[in-house]
């Protein structure tokens, strides 16, 4: 039994230096094609301590901690079926391991398993990054109340009150037809669309990469908008702002009526200068939130935005392509794609990034050998008034995403934070807008987890 025991454990160490050596060869031959095109320092530092973690792991099979460290440098760098792997040995050696549960349960999260993800990341324990995955599951499951206990410990206090509030009057109460059209305003730098707040008509943006509804201060307070007097930080246009919790009592559009609608405010006047210059000054835009109570489709072409009754099964002709989407952290839709023929990289999907079809850090362009010329460093974004930065203008050659390619495609260089790189513990690196599905019909299948694009 004692030598059955023996073999048993040599063939498992055999299995993982197997694993780990595949992987070791996987990550490596990238940096052998050329050394003139460089990742920034930050991801060369994560390529070095996975090449460490894969050392240490050879001939230690059987080490939690060590096949906790090589999962970890592998998750980092979006690498998550290897990381799933190793995360999986990890669990068989030791099956309460906390690093283990927090990554499992980060890409539960990721994949919409909410449930499994808030079982395991509560099982993980109080590691800052565990906290901060069950608190985005607490939050994309409507758990208001248990969310709000959570919040502190994830530097978001100033949001309680808010979540409080939201336990006690359940937001999007929706009624009105099972199929809603609203014809678009203005397609382009954004799609502009007419909408009541709270009875009176303006004019608002659309934009997956915004969370809830961001709304300018001054037609908050014209509108009537429950403000309430505290702020928390949001994630938009590739930066963090900091906005007022709000609420808008009466959302109307396309013959549909929605009430308690969650909303931030700030200032946003010279963003709305830059949207739509000389033109209706715009109160803000419809984030990601709203969207997922439909089965919704962005239809570029025509110019609609069509919404479905939530459980509408996401119809598409056979010619449509499908690109499988995740959503990181509370509302962060992302895909993966590559710019201009280099590695794959996680793209968060922003609707409302204006001008451009890809936004992302000056040292990521550069990693691929796309840069602005001199005289598109002087044209600003839309967005470089939030971040206080200009961004640059230039052109990519090539963007690809699942199964779909575009030439040409106009980006803003220095459209993403440096600082949001790594938000989620996973390398992101560029922000996917609307040119990128211009003349396109984009529907949100949240079942599949796919976003259906159809050109006919």
């Amino acid at each position: 039994m004692r030598d059955m025991t023996r073999g048993g454990a040599r063939r498992t160490r055999r299995g993982v230096r197997a694993v780990v050596f595949a992987l070791a060869l996987a990550v490596l031959a990238p940096v052998a094609r050329g050394d003139w095109l460089q990742p920034d320092p930050s991801y060369r530092d994560a390529q070095f301590l996975l090449r460490q973690a894969q050392r240490d792991t050879l001939d230690h099979g059987n080490d939690p901690v060590r096949l906790d460290s090589l999962g970890v440098a592998l998750l980092r760098l979006g690498r998550t079926a290897d990381a799933a792997t190793i995360f999986g040995r990890t669990l068989a050696v030791r099956p309460n391991d906390p690093a283990a549960l927090a990554a499992i349960g980060k890409l539960a999260l990721f994949a919409g398993r909410l449930a499994e993800a808030e079982s395991l990341l509560t099982l993980a324990g109080p590691d800052p990054a565990a906290l901060a995955d069950l608190y985005a599951a607490r939050l994309r499951r409507g758990e208001w109340a248990r969310a709000a206990e959570l919040a502190p410990q994830v530097n978001e206090a100033g949001r309680v009150p808010m979540l409080t509030w939201l336990a006690e009057h359940p937001p999007f109460r929706i009624t009105g037809p099972d199929v809603a059209r609203v014809q678009w305003n203005k397609s382009y730098p954004i799609p502009l669309l007419r909408v009541k707040l709270n009875g009176q008509s303006v004019l608002m943006g659309l934009d997956t990469g915004a969370r809830d509804l961001i709304l300018d201060q001054s037609f908050a307070r014209r509108c009537n908008v429950t403000i309430m007097p505290t702020q928390v930080p949001v994630f938009w246009e590739g930066t963090r702002i900091a906005v007022q919790n709000a609420v808008v009592q009466r959302l109307e559009l396309g013959g549909l009526r929605i009430e308690d609608v969650p909303a931030g405010v700030a200032g946003l006047r010279s963003w709305s200068n830059t949207v739509n210059p000389q033109d209706e000054p715009v109160a803000g835009v419809i984030g990601l939130a709203l969207l997922q109570r439909f089965t919704p489709t962005i239809d570029y072409r025509d110019r609609v935005l069509i919404l479905r009754k939530a459980g509408t099964p996401a119809l598409a002709t056979a010619r449509a392509q499908r690109v499988p989407f995740e959503i990181w952290g509370e509302s962060e839709l992302t895909v993966r794609g590559s710019i201009a023929g280099g590695r794959t990289m996680a793209m968060v999907v922003g609707t409302g990034l204006a001008g451009c079809g890809v936004g992302a850090p000056e040292a990521v362009f550069s990693e691929v050998g796309v840069k602005p010329g001199a005289l598109s460093r002087a044209i600003k974004g839309a967005g470089s008034w939030l971040q206080g930065r200009p961004w640059a203008s230039l052109t990519v050659p090539t963007v690809t995403v699942g199964p779909l390619v575009r030439d040409r495609v106009t980006g803003w260089s220095g459209a993403l934070d440096d600082a949001e790189l790594w938000r989620h513990g996973v390398r992101r690196d560029a922000i996917l807008s609307h040119d990128f599905f211009k003349n396109q019909r984009l529907t949100f299948d949240w079942d599949h987890r796919e976003l259906i694009v159809e050109n006919e």
